[in-house]
Order: C-alpha cells, then sequence, then structure tokens
C-alpha cells in the first residue's frame, strides 16, 4: 500500500513539473506563447502557428513520411514533432553505428539523395545531411550502448542556406 502511494506522489510530481514548466515557458515568453499537453502529445501555439510533440514507448510513422528516407530495420520511434514543415523523428535501431551509417549512406544514394554533409565525431556519434529537389534530410546517429543507436531524423521542405 505504501510503495502504491508513493508512486501516485511520483506521478503527480511529474504532473506538477509539467504543469511549472508549461506556466514558465507561458510566462517567460511573455503570453505569447501557449502550451497544451494531451497525454504524450505536447502542443505548442505562438502567432506564428504551431509545433506538435508526441512521444512514447514506440509510435507510428507519420502517414505522410515519405518512402525514400532512409529508416533501419528493426526501428522503434520515440518521438515525432511536427515544426511547421519541419517533421523531426527520434528514433531507436538495433545494430551498430557504423554499419547504419553505411546503410543510410546507401539506402539515400539509391532513393536518389544528394549527399551535401558526412561527419563522424567518434565511434559514438556522426551526421549524414542529403538534397533531394527542394527538400532537406538530415540524419544524425548516436551510440546508444546496449541499446542500439538512436537516430534523429529530420526533414524540411525549403533548401538549406548555403
Amino acid at each position: 500500500m505504501l510503495v502504491a502511494v508513493a508512486m501516485l506522489g511520483l506521478v503527480g510530481c511529474q504532473r506538477s513539473a509539467d504543469s511549472l514548466a508549461d506556466g514558465a515557458i507561458e510566462r517567460a515568453s511573455g503570453g505569447q506563447v501557449k502550451v497544451e499537453r494531451d497525454g504524450d502529445t505536447v502542443t505548442v501555439a505562438t502567432a506564428d502557428g504551431q509545433s506538435i510533440v508526441r512521444s512514447g514507448e514506440s509510435l507510428s510513422l507519420p502517414e505522410a513520411f515519405p518512402g525514400d528516407v532512409y529508416l533501419p530495420d528493426g526501428y522503434a520511434i520515440n518521438s515525432v514533432m511536427d515544426l511547421e514543415g519541419v517533421n523531426v523523428l527520434n528514433l531507436r535501431a538495433p545494430g551498430k553505428l557504423s554499419g547504419l551509417f553505411a546503410d543510410a549512406r546507401e539506402a539515400m544514394a539509391g532513393h536518389g539523395w544528394k549527399e551535401t554533409l558526412a561527419m563522424q565525431h567518434s565511434v559514438d556519434s556522426a551526421m549524414l545531411a542529403f538534397e533531394k529537389g527542394e527538400r532537406n534530410a538530415m540524419l544524425a546517429f548516436s551510440n546508444g550502448g546496449e541499446q542500439g543507436v538512436s537516430l534523429s531524423v529530420q526533414l524540411s521542405a525549403g533548401k538549406q542556406a548555403q
């Protein structure tokens, strides 16, 4: 019984922390930003539009996600963000960073993407960037240890700044 009461307290603390953070964001913006939460979805609205962030155990791929962007075998999506023309997926995948990096380069080239950046900071992190028409894709890899590899996939519709 005591454990159940403690768990309810922790859940309440998390909700309180979320509410405090939301209020702080709204106050810091002078009321220009509105934050709303609905379960695992957070919506941040401004005068320019809104951003939506979904998180959870393993989310589904957004319906409009293009089929010509590399996603590794066995991936699980941790979060999905829609930031007015920029979509960001954060996922985890089994395997080694070096293997997924090589697979991504090959797959993106095979789908007609032009590589604009390839960077490896260490054995634990790497980044790739691509262009295809007016679209841009950035893939950021980081070693997640026993959890596999963390991968952030960012897609945007406009040209990158030169």
